[in-house]
Formats: structure tokens, sequence, C-alpha cells
């Protein structure tokens, strides 16, 4: 750690009593220039305070808006620190004079995606598994269908010579389609004007989000979440507060304290089939959840990943099908029932909401693919799409129970495991004896990707467990996949 007497020069301040902003612009230059280096912890905003003589509320202001803008991190019973998501280096780093540089931080690599990075390389070595988040199996998808739908649809479109107009006419049409679709198959009360398109769901809430924040707004998100989600939150500025879970999902009940607490903007939720746990959020709750955004005047944004699989009784309406409800903005997409080749994500919200949205995607986005938005409508129309998704429906069910049966076999009372009511993927929590993020790296060791629970925690938190995706693995390469998630827990008792 910097010693701590060499905070005022370290920060270039003068003698006299500085003001919040010289000491925020002297803790951006001493990151920027590489003298305070990503992780290094900060004095407590007292301490500080006394090491620059200045008022306590003056370092509180500094921290606060350098937190803001991406530069600090703090940390929950733990202090505030140079935020682990800036560039390690720079010109002072380096010892290279660049012509200029960016006063943001860099994108950062989670270790998220490290895991997809680890999957491709991986796929060159024969044999090699991974446990996803819980993607469908391209190979079960029509292949003569979609050839045929595909070129149908190129053909229509030069005939036509309505490509000329980019996608704005197959946009409308695939908007028709989706509302039809989402009013009887969801109860969702939409037309094709609530609906704006865009190429995935990542790029969809960083779309809402941009609309809906500014630096230094509250969204609350689950103690367990999507990653990509609060990186797109963090990067516009945003102050994330955790909500925490329990065994029916999110704690809906700690919501109204923590409004009071904060002025909360926007709450971002998986009510359907929470990620990464898969509870499926009861009715109670939903209904409290929807009142307390009526009363705190915050927006709900759910995104609905895997609704079209379900294979116990009927799913839940989503969130958004309230009619009494003003409050929701709602992601879904068709990358799960269809594979991440097709990248379409739709955001529904009020025609108000969704003319600003389109605004926006028109700046940022442009076009979408005018060929593929028609071949999606002409599928959900007529009737392919819900075709496919009952006849892989029945296929991933059984790949769900082979992987059950392989865990219980191999694991025993080491492991807890729920059996979802849908959706594409397993959360299985291990015994203390297995430290799961040994097991992580002991499992690549035998060709077989898997994330750490840690992963999919906010603020990096140890989570003794994993998200074991079964819909893209056969039912041989599931047997393979758990053998090897056992050998290496094993090796982890060998190695004590």
């Amino acid at each position: 750690m910097v010693q701590l007497r060499k905070w005022q020069p370290l920060l270039r301040l003068d003698g006299a009593q500085a003001s919040y902003r010289q000491i925020v612009e002297g803790l951006v230059a001493a990151i920027s220039e590489g003298r305070l280096r990503p992780g290094t912890p900060l004095p407590g905003t007292r301490e500080m305070a006394q090491l620059l003589n200045v008022n306590r509320k003056t370092v509180i202001l500094a921290y606060e808006e350098a937190e803001t803008k991406g530069w600090l991190q703090s940390v929950q019973r733990r202090g505030t620190f140079v935020s682990q998501q800036l560039a390690p280096g720079t010109a002072a780093a380096s010892g290279a004079v660049r012509p200029f540089a960016l006063a943001l931080p860099e994108e950062p690599a989670v270790a998220y995606f490290k895991a997809n990075e680890q999957a491709v390389a991986q796929q060159g070595r024969p044999g090699a598994l991974f446990f996803d988040n819980g993607a469908c199996d391209h190979r079960l998808l029509p292949q003569a269908v979609l050839h045929r739908y595909y070129r149908n649809a190129l053909r229509s479109s030069f005939t036509s010579n309505s490509v000329r107009h980019g996608s704005e006419c197959s946009s409308r049409n695939l908007r028709s389609a989706l509302a039809d679709m989402l009013r009887h198959n969801r109860s969702l009360n939409v037309g094709a004007e609530h609906i704006c398109l865009t190429q995935g769901v990542q790029m969809s809430l960083s779309l809402v989000a941009s609309v809906l924040l500014k630096p230094g707004d509250v969204v609350l998100v689950e103690r367990l979440s999507y990653p990509p989600a609060w990186e797109i939150f963090r990067q516009l500025g945003a102050r994330l507060v955790t909500v925490e879970l329990d065994h029916e999902g999110c704690r809906v009940d700690q919501l109204d304290a923590l409004c009071r607490q904060h002025k909360v903007r926007m709450m971002y939720i998986t009510p359907h089939h929470q990620f990464p746990t898969t509870v499926s959020l009861p009715a109670g709750r939903r209904q409290q959840l929807l009142e307390l955004a009526r009363q705190h005047a915050f927006c709900v944004v759910e995104e609905d990943y895997d609704y079209e699989y379900h294979f116990a009784g009927r799913p839940y309406l989503p969130l958004a099908s309230d009619r009494q409800q003003r409050h929701v903005i709602y992601i879904g997409s068709l990358s799960k029932p269809l594979g991440s080749t097709f990248r379409c994500s739709y955001i529904v919200a009020p025609v108000e909401v969704t003319t600003v949205l389109e605004r926006r995607a028109m700046l940022t986005l442009g076009q979408g693919d005018a060929v593929m938005q028609q071949m999606l409508a002409d599928l959900i129309n007529d009737g392919e799409l819900k075709k496919h998704l009952r006849r892989v429906n029945r296929e991933y069910r059984r790949r769900r129970e082979t992987l059950l049966g392989c865990l219980r076999d191999a694991f025993g009372e080491q492991i807890s495991v729920q059996a979802p009511e849908g959706g594409l993927a397993l959360w299985v929590r291990f015994a203390d004896e297995i430290n799961v993020d040994q097991l992580v790296d002991k499992a690549l060791e035998r060709d077989l990707v898997v994330r750490s629970g840690r992963q999919f925690s906010p603020f990096g938190h140890a989570e003794n467990a994993l998200r074991l995706g079964f819909a893209s693995l056969d039912a041989d390469e599931i047997r393979q996949a758990t053998q090897r998630l056992a050998d290496a827990a094993k090796a982890i008792g060998k190695a004590r």
C-alpha cells in the first residue's frame, strides 16, 4: 500500500486546503498516469481527511464522484480501492508517450467472459466439453426448414426490391409477428408499436439503460445476477445495490427499506427463471414487487431469457403481463429458441418509451438484418417456431433428467440441487469440502470448461455453486462431462 504520509504529494496537492474537485483531479491523474495501480486500497474518509487537512465531507464527495465515474470501487466492510476494471498501465507505466488517452476505464475483461474464451480455445481439442450457461443445441435446429425460410425471405426481398429501404419493412413485419406471439403466449397487451428490435439481449439492456440511467443513479440487482448486465450499468455510472436471494428467488421484502435508503431509479430482475439459480419468483412476491415499483416510482427491467422452456405445469406469466402495471420494461430474445447465430432480441415498453428507444437505436445500432427479420417473422406466423419448440422441449427435459441422475450418482450428498421448473441449466451447490474455484481449475485440466459461482456476484463474492447448462450436450456428453467433474473433485481431495 502507498505510505500514508505520501498521499498529499501523490495527489499533487499544495499546502493550501484542497477542494473536493482538486482531490478528484489528483486521484484521476495518479491513476491514469500509473502512480496508483488497480486494486490499490485508499485510506478511509476520516483518515484521508486528516492526511489532507480537509473536512471529511470534502473527502466523501471526492470519493463518491470518483466512484461514480469508474475510477474507484467501494467494497462493503473492506473499504475503497482503485477500480480493478481499469487498464493497469498508461504512458507512465509503460514508459511510452502516447498521443492521447481516454479518461474512461476500458471495457473490463471480467472472469465471466473468460469461460467463453476458454471454451473457444478448447474447441480444437478432441473431446473438449463445456457446461455453458444454458444454450440450446444447434444440432437440433430444423436446418432444412431454416434454409427454406431464409431462401424465401432472400428471394422475396430482392424481388420486391424492399431491401433498398433497409429493414424498415421487415422490422414492421417481425414486430407484428412478435406482438401476436406475446399476446397469445404470454398475455402481454401489446401491438407492434410497443416493440423495439435489437441484435441481442446485451444490446437491449445497454439501450434501455442508456435511456433510463444517468451517473449516480441507483440500480437494484439480485445478489447473484447476469454479469454483462451489471457491467453495462456500471459503465453508465450507476451505483449497484444488491437484493438478497432465498429458495423462492428475490427477497422482495427488502425492497421497501432499500428504496427508503436510496433513491432507486431501476431494478433489473429475471423472475421467470432467476439467473443463475433457476428459481421462479412466486405470485405473491411478483405482486409485491409491482406495488413497490408503483409506490417508489422505479422502473423494473424484466429480462425473460428462456420463457419458451418450461417442463412442469404452466409457466408464470411475465410481470409485464399485469394489466395494472405501468413500470415494467420487458426484454426477450429469439436467440434462445433458435441459437446465438440468430441475433434478435426485443424490448417491450409503453409507446412513448419505445419511440425514444428506437431513436436511440437508429443512431447507435443502425439498420437490422432485413432478410433475417423477414425469415423470423415468417417462422412465427407459420407456426414453425412453435413446432420446433414443442419438439426440443421434450428432448431438453430428458437431458435435464440425465444430468440430475449423473450428478446424484457422482456426488451423492456432497451436492444440493433442485430440479428447476424450466430453463436449460441447473444450479448446483457443493458441500464445503469441495472448493468450487479449485474444482473449476481441475476440470479445465480435464478439458471441461465450467463457470465458478463467484462469477455471478456483482462484487466477486465467493459462491460454492456451479451453473451447469445441459441443453447443448447430448446424453453421452452429459455423462462424460459429469464424470470429468467428479474426477476433478477427487483430485482436490487427493491434493489435501
